[in-house]
């Protein structure tokens, strides 16, 4: 029960009170050390801090005879390294909370930098390997990713993101020495905090400081034949690619080549993706935007369509993702792709425009209040997130953005070979050729 009084507050109460305290907004800050290393973090004052450190070694750098080996070092990412042991490592860990902070960073140096991959763990621990594998056949969606990065790309981009069946049982040790040795260096590393003191993370940068020599020469199982060969180069190619299975739900992905981070077109590429629409944004909704409104018209069952934008340091990919009844497959995807053509051959006007621009700011606004988000964001381009994460600078950028470049940018890409991929029960599903003509 809660008691209250119409007398006024005696000074007594009144001086009690705690001043409130304004923390200064502060920038984020980036540093890049003499080994190559790139030290990005914003102070947001916030009571828990969010730290990664991050290596440029993804599924496209991935010799072709250790396809999937960067699955193995992220699912292994907890085993035994030179200074602890995997029994230690997860101790401290749950003494702290089970997360990295200031006391629990120190384990951070160790995992990234000198990883032991003991044979024995590893062979212990192939269960959780099959465990990631079996929970990726159950998500078709991540499937969709990879055989639309197949059909999209030359090179390594077409890489899987999952290990087969097959390297599962060839995958070892020594594959996984190497591929650590060639890329996990300082210059391919970033740390990246939000909540923190940027030179408390500069410090900690400073204990990254390994050769490449130093990692070929593991204690205990002798030197390891580097990697000589350089990953393949990306090339868009465009494509088709129709993996049949007996479901009930179509997930189909129909895009074109997008933009990377360094392009000056990546705002145009998000507005595009809006006038697109990003799905429904209420609840039980069927959405609003012009390819949901064609989906819906033709429908007999719900469906979703969305847009979606993957950038790249070198290439991307902008496009739909249609979510449907394997009934409806067929003229979902026909109506889609024909309103997609007139709104490339019509282009947008000033007020859908306008719309578009007040509903990228507000997404981006909205995802900047997340810590997860900024961090994320900060992630992908650690060495300008000064530039890339600044809303000042974006909006103003969002606002320049005219009619004609926004409609030339549209039908540059409608012009351009697309891709097509899809997943699930596609007897209804007519072929790309046939729907280009």
């Amino acid at each position: 029960m809660r008691h209250y009084s119409s007398l006024p507050a005696t000074k007594l109460r009144q001086s009690t009170r705690l001043a409130r305290v304004n923390l200064p907004k502060e920038n984020i800050n980036v540093t890049k050390l003499d080994n190559g290393l790139v030290v990005t973090s914003l102070e947001n004052h916030s009571p828990v801090y969010r730290m990664a450190a991050v290596v440029k070694a993804g599924a496209r750098y991935e010799p072709y005879d250790s396809r999937g080996v960067t699955n193995f070092l992220r699912v292994y990412s907890n085993l035994s390294t030179k200074y602890v042991s995997r029994l230690g490592l997860t101790k401290n860990l749950e003494r702290l909370g089970a997360s990295f902070n200031v006391h629990g960073a120190q384990f951070l140096v160790p995992v990234v930098s000198c990883p032991l991959f003991k044979p024995y763990e590893i062979h212990d621990e192939k269960a959780r390997i099959q465990v990631d594998r079996d929970l990726y056949l159950q998500t078709p969606e991540l499937q969709l990713n990879d055989i639309l990065h197949e059909a999209a790309f030359k090179g390594g981009l077409s890489r899987p993101l999952s290990v087969s069946d097959e390297m599962i049982h060839k995958l070892n040790h020594r594959q996984m020495y190497a591929f650590h040795s060639k890329y996990f260096t300082p210059d391919r590393l970033s740390l990246v905090g939000v909540g923190l003191n940027h030179n408390v993370l500069v410090q900690l940068a400073d204990k990254f400081k390994f050769t490449q020599e130093e990692i070929m020469r593991t204690p205990g199982f002798g030197n390891v034949t580097p990697i000589e060969n350089e990953p393949e180069p990306v090339k868009y190619k465009g494509g088709e690619i129709r993996t049949n299975q007996h479901s009930g739900l179509v997930h189909i992905a129909l895009a074109f080549e997008g933009v990377s981070w360094p392009d000056k077109n990546l705002l145009a590429s998000e507005l595009i993706g809006q006038v697109l629409g990003d799905g429904p944004h209420i609840k039980w909704s069927t959405g609003s935007s012009r390819l949901q409104k064609a989906a819906n018209a033709v429908a007999d069952n719900p469906c979703v369509v969305s847009s979606f934008n993957l950038h790249y340091t070198d290439t991307g990919l902008l496009g739909i993702h249609i979510m449907c009844n394997k009934n409806d497959a067929g003229k979902v995807v026909k109506s889609v792709w024909s309103e997609f053509t007139k709104l490339a051959k019509s282009g947008l006007n000033e007020e859908e425009l306008k719309i578009a621009k007040k509903k990228l700011q507000v997404s981006i606004n909205m995802k900047m209040e997340s810590t997860d988000f900024l961090l994320e964001s900060m992630i992908l381009n650690p060495e300008h997130s000064d530039e890339t994460s600044n809303l000042d600078t974006i909006t103003s950028e969002i606002q320049q953005l005219n009619i004609d470049q926004i409609n030339q940018f549209t039908k540059k890409l409608s012009l351009s070979k697309p891709t097509m991929a899809a997943i699930g029960n596609l007897k209804t599903l007519q072929y790309l050729d046939d729907l280009r003509q």
